[in-house]
């Protein structure tokens, strides 16, 4: 309620597939998982559809975040979405081997200032121009590694709390 109060939109949804992940690891009924999907999928969607109406109590801010990630080539959002398109660009310019690290190009988005924040949330960007799809699918394959260590290690927990942290952390790590 603290971080929703705050507001940090990004925050409350990562905290919240935590918490699912969680409840899911302590034992909760697969019936009741099932229910909290069946109900969950077209409360999402109706959701969406409500956000696009403008008919949910979010900030102005927030809408035009969630605005700007579902329609980003709508010119109403381009002020938002100018990173993320800029970033779309950088990976697709990686190609399949990359640009090279720490390239000085002056084609290279990231040299150009196109993604203005590169070492925040698009950091993948950075990876994909200067690495390329071989790059980054090496980064999503030692990042599910990751994952599945810390549940292989919360399997192998002596304790149930240690299990909880270690499927926690993966949880964190994984979405």
């Amino acid at each position: 309620l603290l971080i929703v109060k705050e507001p940090d939109l990004s925050t409350t949804i990562a905290t919240t597939m935590i918490f699912i992940t969680l409840l899911f690891v302590a034992g909760l009924s697969y019936k009741i998982v099932a229910g909290v999907l069946a109900l969950g999928v077209p409360v999402g969607i109706i959701g969406v559809v409500l956000i696009m109406k403008q008919a949910l109590p979010l900030k102005p801010y927030q809408y035009k975040r969630i605005m700007s990630w579902l329609q980003p080539s709508n010119p109403a959002y381009a002020d938002d979405s100018y990173q993320q398109q800029n970033s779309i660009i950088a990976i697709g310019s990686g190609q399949l081997w990359g640009k090279g690290l720490n390239n000085s190009s002056i084609t290279s988005l990231k040299n150009g200032d196109f993604i203005s924040e590169p070492q925040t949330d698009f950091i993948f960007a950075v990876a994909g121009e200067e690495l390329g799809f071989i790059g980054c699918a090496t980064i999503i394959l030692l990042l599910a590694l990751i994952v599945i260590e810390c549940i292989w290690i919360g399997k192998r927990s002596r304790e149930f709390s240690g299990t909880l942290i270690c499927c926690g952390v993966a949880g964190y790590i994984g979405f």
